[in-house]
């Protein structure tokens, strides 16, 4: 398996000129609420309008979300089941689009699917380089005010503070052009610091603008829920909105198929029948988790 170099500057193509498309698998965290699952159809039907003649498939890397919907009847697959499936259906190509929002330590544990025999690249994350962070920033702008008191909802990792990195980034860059703005997670760095200082300058509403893909539990219990350690009574505001989630956003979603051209036009440079050793000028094979470099 290989990650596409963050400076491969090839031109884009929703298409790699091969006889038969490498197959794309959309790969996202999951999500048991079946309000917030509604987005996943709509980045599934906008991911065909662009790419009309590849196979699109999809995993979910939690596991945890598979097993909680498969108790409900509701069959979804982790990405070495699809690899499994589509090296049994004969095919070799595949170009794996992660939608997580940084690449972090579900993103790293993808390269532990097995892909022997299979010619796989993939596609980075919402906010790998500086230029993602600012992407992302002018996809979210329009739905910003500078006078709103705003709460961006991160998810975050507790347990691996490398993984906060892109977070404390974004954070600090949106922050900077926004001072009414802060951002918060439900894990790890940046943590809710920030939403004592809000707290104390006691405004009327807030607006919660997550960072998710889905709004799924996080959002309806941990920020708008009732209990009483949730955001929403956390600031004590008489009034809060909540804008859509990322996966919404097609502004949002041009950032991650345009990593995804970028995977397909890399995997395009694979001579034919190549399998097991990445072509000249390929990234090196990764064997195992590790942490991404800076961009």
């Amino acid at each position: 398996m290989f990650t596409v170099p963050p400076d491969s500057t090839h031109p884009a193509s929703p298409s790699c000129p091969a006889e038969t498309p490498p197959t794309i698998v959309l790969v996202a965290f999951g999500t048991s609420v079946d309000e917030a699952r509604q987005v996943y159809d709509f980045i599934d039907g906008q991911a065909r309008q662009r790419y009309p003649d590849h196979d699109i498939q999809w995993a979910f890397t939690s596991q945890f979300i598979i097993d909680k919907l498969k108790q409900r009847g509701i069959r979804t697959r982790n990405l070495a089941e699809v690899m499994a499936d589509l090296r049994t259906r004969g095919a070799r190509r595949i170009a794996c689009q992660s939608l997580h929002v940084v690449p972090g330590q579900e993103y790293q544990a993808l390269f532990s699917a097995n892909n022997d025999g299979l010619q796989v690249v993939f596609g980075d994350p919402l906010m790998t380089s500086n230029a993602d962070i600012e992407a992302t920033i002018a996809a979210l702008a329009p739905s910003l005010d500078a006078d709103e008191t705003t709460v961006v909802v991160a998810h975050g990792n507790r347990n691996y503070p490398e993984f906060n990195r892109r977070l404390v980034k974004f954070a600090a860059a949106i922050e900077a052009r926004y001072p009414k703005l802060t951002v918060a997670s439900v894990e790890g760095t940046p943590g809710t610091a920030g939403l004592e200082t809000l707290k104390a300058r006691q405004p009327e509403q807030v607006h919660f603008v997550p960072l998710m893909i889905v709004a799924g539990d996080h959002i309806m219990n941990d920020v708008l829920g009732d209990e009483d350690d949730s955001w929403k009574n956390l600031l004590q505001v008489a009034q809060v909105r909540c804008s859509p989630s990322l996966g919404w956003n097609p502004a949002i979603l041009a950032i991650y198929f345009d990593h995804l051209d970028r995977a397909l036009n890399h995997l395009a440079r694979f001579p034919d029948g190549y399998s097991g050793q990445p072509p000249a000028g390929a990234s090196a094979p990764v064997p195992a988790p590790v942490p991404v470099s800076e961009v």
